[in-house]
């Protein structure tokens, strides 16, 4: 395993640290979108990583500018994000399969950004907690779909909105809040203990034939 770092300028005037994992002989790419105020290094993405290297899977742990500059994000600057992020992508070389693994803000940013690259078709998604403004993208996607039914930002009537689409699974975890988290430390642990094994379940299905 090797680890390097791809340092990019970034619109807010501090540049972004993208980190890249190779395994030898990796043929897919998971790409790790964080949340507006969650980074890769939280629980749900870094356990989602952990699972990707586990399955044989190559990194890239995005960072996004206003991340790096200690700067608040304003939803104007959604388009700058979304093309800085384009921009680390394309400077690796291709992999046969791409895995877009997004939390919150990430999951619309990931749809985005495979659109743009035209990676829509070529890529499996996992959306951890998604935006509203994300399900027109997650409706076109293939993968799986995990949130809380105490999400705020995320109803059951939005759920609704995306059942049935082929090639999508949708989970709920039951009073679980944006952070998928649940009362007492015990019962998150739990929770992401079942998270994690829809993780594998992602995983195998989205690398099957690879």
């Amino acid at each position: 395993m090797s680890v390097s770092h791809i340092l990019m300028p970034s619109h807010w005037g501090r540049e972004v640290i993208h980190k890249h994992i190779k395994q030898e002989g990796a043929k897919a790419l998971a790409i790790i979108f964080p949340g507006k105020n969650y980074s890769a290094e939280r629980p749900l993405l870094e356990y989602a990583a952990k699972a990707a290297r586990e399955h044989e899977c190559d990194l890239l742990l995005l960072e996004y500018g206003y991340q790096s500059a200690r700067a608040d994000f304003r939803r104007e600057e959604m388009e700058i994000v979304v093309e800085e992020c384009k921009a680390a992508i394309a400077s690796l070389p291709e992999y046969e399969k791409t895995l877009m693994i997004g939390k919150s803000m990430g999951t619309l940013i990931a749809g985005r950004v495979a659109q743009e690259l035209g990676l829509q078709q070529l890529s499996s998604f996992l959306y951890l907690t998604p935006l509203p403004e994300a399900i027109p993208l997650i409706r076109q996607s293939r993968g799986t779909v995990i949130y809380g039914s105490s999400d705020p930002l995320f109803s059951e009537q939005h759920a609704a909105e995306i059942g049935g689409v082929p090639g999508l699974q949708v989970y709920r975890i039951d009073d679980a809040n944006h952070s998928l988290e649940v009362g007492a430390v015990s019962e998150s642990l739990a929770v992401l203990l079942v998270i994690v094994n829809f993780y594998h379940s992602f995983l195998r299905d989205a690398l099957q034939g690879s």
